[in-house]
């Protein structure tokens, strides 16, 4: 087996690999002979079938897995000889087709992992956000709950239909003669002015009366959930079945105890404790962009092309499946035309091309934290016990009711699926260490400071947020 290096420019290596055509024909026929003991040939007893019958009748199929096993074992001679760390898997380019009884010549590519340097945490500055119980938050909190656990009864004296009143309906809708998918529904009850469903829904019902059908016409955002909806015009047929009040909640222990709770003083605490908690993973997501904005300005660190290739390729398909767009749509964009009605930048809100660069700003800089974060985690001995990735699966399991078992089983099954549970954990316990070496200064914040740190972050996609088509979460068709 001959090894030449022909490349080492950057993280970039190619060599060229000769595999001489006497190894191949020996390793052949050891493959041959090991299969020749159980193959059943009529005629001929297992382990004594003539090498030559055995070759035309399995040649071309060993001889596959021969040349890949060599290939293989010249690639591991090369990693090991060079003592290289490849990013990814290698690639191969056969010269030419093999032919029986000459040399195999093959060019190996490859990519490297850069050699990263060890990062002074001690010197490295953060600023660490400290949320503040706001108990006005809390009180509109337990308001919110008292809303919605009143009681409701019909209304005594006709009349018609005003603001706040609970108007049970029967709905459906269309976008020109096609119905709406998930657009039609019975006996809902729909509080009107909560801005429950789409903007402009729930006026048109005021100042009607019951059994009166409404047509109600109306537009969806343009940046609603489900891509096919948005910026369309639609119409809804709606029945007024009755129309309800609802009578003043107190707000008292007899309150406390419909929703669950001993009393009201054990409501509100378990409300602050879950706004504190919630707000607490808040700060330490701002935070932990701090750390990692420090980190990437401090480590100028080159990456593999192909890994970053691989991340922007990932996040890219991404996004173009949250925003409905299928390969048609991008391919249309060049030159302006529309597909089912909609540009690329109708579908986006940005040119292909402006959102290409961002993501692939996006994916280097994920790439280049996904290496610091792990030599860091390396050098200092992190990892995630198993517990840990066990909580995190029971956690993912309770996301989908009734089907727990079966995301169970499937991330047990998949060693990919269960690796994507470990990752968070492992880069939040490498953040954890460098703020406990790094120099922080503590800011204490109110809920809606949080909230609008959280938004600028979310304004800056070439810091690593994804910059994808302004979405929501999908509720029925005819909510926002």
């Amino acid at each position: 087996m001959k090894i030449k290096e022909t490349l080492n420019k950057g993280l970039k290596r190619e060599y060229e690999l000769v595999i001489p055509a006497d190894f191949i024909e020996k390793k052949l026929s050891e493959r041959l002979k090991k299969l020749g003991k159980k193959a059943k040939v009529p005629g001929f007893r297992p382990g004594k079938v003539p090498l030559e019958m055995l070759k035309q009748q399995y040649g071309m199929e060993v001889l596959g897995e021969v040349l890949e096993t060599t290939v293989d074992d010249g690639i591991k001679k090369i990693v090991q000889d060079n003592k290289l760390q490849p990013s990814l898997r290698p690639e191969i380019d056969a010269k030419k087709q093999y032919e029986e009884g000459k040399d195999l010549e093959v060019t190996v590519k490859m990519e490297v992992l850069p050699e990263v340097q060890e990062v002074k945490l001690d010197g490295m500055k953060i600023e660490k956000l400290i949320p503040k119980v706001d108990q006005k938050k809390v009180d509109q909190a337990i308001d919110d709950l008292a809303k919605r656990h009143r009681d409701t009864k019909p209304i005594e004296k006709a009349r018609k239909t005003k603001k706040g009143d609970i108007a049970i309906i029967d709905f459906e809708g269309w976008v020109g003669k096609k119905a709406i998918e998930g657009g039609k529904g019975e006996n809902h009850p729909l509080e009107l002015g909560s801005n429950e469903f789409i903007p402009g829904f729930e006026e048109q019902l005021i100042g009607k009366d019951k059994d009166e059908k409404v047509e109600v016409k109306i537009t969806f955002p343009a940046d609603y959930g489900q891509p096919e909806l948005a910026g369309q015009d639609a119409r809804f047929e709606v029945t007024i079945k009755d129309i309800h009040e609802a009578e003043k909640s107190k707000i008292d222990d007899g309150l406390a105890k419909k929703m669950g709770f001993e009393d009201l003083k054990s409501c509100r605490e378990a409300i602050e404790g879950f706004i504190t908690r919630e707000d607490k993973d808040l700060a330490f997501m701002h935070t932990k962009r701090s750390v990692l904005d420090r980190l990437e300005e401090t480590c100028k660190l080159e990456v593999p092309d192909n890994m970053v290739k691989a991340e922007y390729d990932s996040i890219w398909h991404q996004m173009l499946h949250e925003a409905g767009i299928g390969h048609e749509c991008s391919a249309a964009s060049a030159n302006g035309n529309k597909v089912e009605g909609k540009t690329f930048k109708d579908a986006t809100g940005k040119t292909e091309d402006a959102l290409k660069k961002e993501y692939e700003a996006i994916a280097q800089r994920r790439v280049r934290l996904g290496l610091l974060l792990a030599d860091i985690g390396k050098r200092n001995e992190i990892t995630v016990a198993e517990g840990e990735i066990t909580q995190a699966l029971i956690a993912e399991a309770r996301r989908y009711p009734g089907q727990e078992k079966e995301v169970i089983d499937y991330y047990r099954s998949n060693n990919n699926a269960l690796a994507s549970l470990r990752a968070p954990i492992f880069e939040d316990k490498v953040v954890e260490f460098i703020l406990s070496k790094a120099k922080v200064t503590e800011k204490e914040v109110t809920h809606d400071q949080l909230k609008d740190l959280l938004e600028v972050d979310e304004e800056m996609p070439s810091k690593g947020k994804k910059a994808s088509a302004k979405k929501e979460t999908a509720k029925k068709t005819a909510k926002k």
